[in-house]
């Protein structure tokens, strides 16, 4: 019961957030979405001593978006975008400056929940999450590709 209002004050603060340069207002469900996002990746920090949340970064979550569409649409992974974007050039764009930043990327699993279970398995992806030097994110996914941009800003 406590995660359930826990996670519809997550989303109705999302909903709520104004967006920054190039980012447009998400729909309910995708604000639903990136707040379930943020809980699990923050329980599972705060399970590892990071007490400190991650907070929804619309300017990271447009670079996140941008980057998932691209390789659904390419039906590939990696960093670079098909037009040779690196996730600075994707974050610059969104007009984000970021001091740290990291990105997680996956293919073919069915939810946010599986999603984040993969990168946990994986150590680098791991790594990245629980960074404590991170504090903002955005969350992504588009058909079975997700995108996970983790950045603190400078």
């Amino acid at each position: 019961m406590t995660s359930r209002i826990l996670i519809l004050c997550l989303a109705a603060a999302l909903a709520a957030c104004s967006p920054g340069p190039g980012t447009e207002r998400l729909s309910a469900g995708a604000t639903v979405d990136i707040a379930s996002a943020g809980t699990q990746l923050s329980t599972r920090r705060a399970a590892r001593g990071i007490v400190r949340p991650l907070i929804h970064s619309p300017a990271l979550q447009a670079a996140a978006q941008a980057q998932a569409d691209d390789l659904a649409t390419a039906e590939r992974l990696g960093h670079i975008g098909a037009d040779g974007s690196t996730l600075t050039d994707r974050l610059r764009r969104a007009g984000y400056t970021a001091c740290t930043a990291a990105e997680n990327f996956a293919q073919g699993t069915p939810d946010i929940r599986s999603t984040i279970a993969v990168w946990m398995d994986s150590p680098d992806h791991r790594a990245n999450i629980l960074n404590p030097s991170v504090t903002q994110f955005g969350f992504a996914g588009t058909g079975r590709t997700w995108v996970l941009v983790l950045a603190r800003p400078c």
